[in-house]
């Protein structure tokens, strides 16, 4: 499973940053630096699916979401790996 956590903060990438609204995808946006000219081959974008999208989120959230089920296994002798 893959998981991101976005953690807004004071200088936060609003404008770079699109979260979907399925809570499962995540679009990145970069423009391009004008000092490339005219012939500008850099990825400016990307997309990534995942199982999830934690935003805003507490570390107890993130804790129950992702690892609380493999911690408990884990702990009953299965073997796991985040």
């Amino acid at each position: 499973m893959a998981f991101v956590r976005v953690k807004p903060t004071a200088h936060f990438a609003q404008d770079m940053i699109r979260l979907g609204a399925d809570n499962k995808s995540i679009d990145i946006y970069i423009q391009k630096n004008p000092r490339g000219g005219v012939v500008n081959n850099s990825q400016t974008d990307w997309s990534f699916k995942l199982d999830g999208v934690l935003h805003n989120t507490s570390q107890e959230m993130v804790y129950d979401t992702v690892a609380k089920d493999l911690v408990c296994k884990a702990l009953q002798g299965y073997n796991g790996d985040l």
